[in-house]
């Protein structure tokens, strides 16, 4: 299919006007960009089918970054 002088850019190049854009945004910007980035993901996550597939995902994936903060703080704050 001829699509003429129609051409996508390559993911690569809109990953990295996306992180100029970022850098250069105000900390307001940021948050904003944050903020709506987290609440498209909790509109997907409400419709999805698989939602308590994700729910049990989430919290399976927040006990092990909570076990690996409790290992880390064991082994390196115990002779403080």
């Amino acid at each position: 299919m001829d699509l003429g002088d129609l051409h996508f850019p390559c993911n690569a190049d809109v990953a990295a006007e996306e992180a100029a854009w970022f850098r250069a945004a105000s900390p307001a910007e940021r948050m904003r960009a944050i903020h709506s980035a987290l609440n498209g993901g909790a509109f997907l996550i409400a419709r999805s089918p698989q939602r308590a597939f994700i729910a049990a995902y989430r919290q399976r994936q927040e006990d092990l970054a909570r076990e690996a903060i409790t290992r880390f703080l064991v082994r390196h704050a115990g002779n403080a």
